[in-house]
């Protein structure tokens, strides 16, 4: 009993660290400047000239002057980005914009922007670029 107690409190005590130091939560995105921060690490000296922030902070579509478009979303504890290429593609569901990167190692990503559907169609209009 004494050591089922005393293996009790040091994993609580080791909780209790983990959640003062903030480990292992959800990282939120809080605003445009912080967005625009981390599309900067993401792709250096990427500057966006229209951003969409989730309304819950899971994430960012921006899109800079040359026309290109970077998805900022949550990747364990902090954020990844990337500059979409012709493989990726969007929709809408459920009034939240769907977006699969086309790559397999970054995924797929939902965010709720209030103009899902312009930013779908810019994204798919990417293979058209290509294609054309």
């Amino acid at each position: 009993l004494l050591q089922f107690l005393g293996s009790l409190v040091a994993i609580l005590a080791l909780a209790g660290l983990a959640h003062a130091l903030k480990l292992g939560s959800k990282p939120k995105l809080v605003d445009r400047d912080a967005a625009q921060s981390l599309a900067n690490e993401a792709v250096d000296g990427f500057v966006a000239a229209l951003i969409a922030l989730d309304e819950q902070g899971n994430g960012a579509i921006m899109r800079d002057a040359e026309g290109r478009i970077l998805l900022i979303k949550p990747h364990g504890n902090k954020f990844a980005g990337r500059i979409l290429a012709e493989q990726a593609s969007a929709r809408v569901a459920d009034g939240q914009l769907v977006i699969d990167s086309g790559e397999r190692r970054f995924g797929s990503t939902n965010l709720c922007i209030s103009d899902s559907q312009a930013w779908a169609d810019a994204i798919n209009q990417l293979r058209q670029l290509n294609d054309a």
